[in-house]
C-alpha cells in the first residue's frame, strides 16, 4: 500500500516538474503572456499605431476603431515593464444588407452601418482604422456580437 502512494507521489511530483518546466520555457511563457495581455505590437505596424492610441486615449482600457464598412475592432494594450506594447484586439463585423428577425431589428442594424461609415469619415485614422467614441463603439461592437451569434446558431 506504501509503495503505490508513495510511487503516485513522485509521478504527480514529476509532472508538476514537467510543467513548470514546460511554462517557463521561452515559447510557453510568451504564449502565456500573449494569452493573458495579447500579442507584442511591433514599431512600425498597424498593431502597434492602434495600441498606441488606445494608451494615449485612456491608458490602454477598452478602445474602439472601425473601418467604415462594418468592421468593428474592441482594441486593449499594456505597456510592460521591459518597454515592450502588447495588444488585444477582438473584431467582429456588421453585414451592410444584414435582415434581423424584425424590421425595427433590420432599420437598427442599417442606421449603425450608417452611423459607422459617418463616423469613419470624420474621425482620427490609425491606418485604415478611424477612433469611434467608446459609447457608440460599445454598441455596434455588441450589435457586431449579436449578428455573429445568430449567424453561429443558423
Amino acid at each position: 500500500m506504501k509503495k503505490t502512494t508513495a510511487a503516485h507521489s513522485r509521478i504527480v511530483s514529476t509532472l508538476l516538474v514537467l510543467c513548470a518546466i514546460t511554462l517557463c520555457s521561452t515559447q510557453a511563457s510568451a504564449g502565456m503572456m500573449d494569452f493573458m495581455f495579447g500579442r507584442v505590437a511591433h514599431e512600425g505596424s498597424e498593431l502597434y499605431d492602434l495600441a498606441m492610441v488606445s494608451l494615449n486615449q485612456n491608458g490602454g482600457e477598452t478602445t474602439y476603431f472601425t473601418n467604415g464598412e462594418g468592421r468593428i475592432l474592441d482594441v486593449q494594450a499594456k505597456k510592460c515593464t521591459d518597454g515592450r506594447v502588447r495588444a488585444s484586439v477582438q473584431r467582429v463585423f456588421i453585414p451592410k444588407n444584414y435582415v434581423a428577425g424584425s424590421l425595427d431589428g433590420t432599420l437598427a442594424i442599417e442606421a449603425t452601418c450608417s452611423r459607422l461609415h459617418e463616423l469613419a469619415q470624420q474621425g482620427e485614422k490609425v491606418g485604415e482604422y478611424t477612433l469611434i467614441p467608446a459609447t457608440e463603439g460599445a454598441e455596434a461592437f455588441s450589435c457586431g456580437e449579436a449578428i455573429a451569434l445568430a449567424l453561429d446558431s443558423e
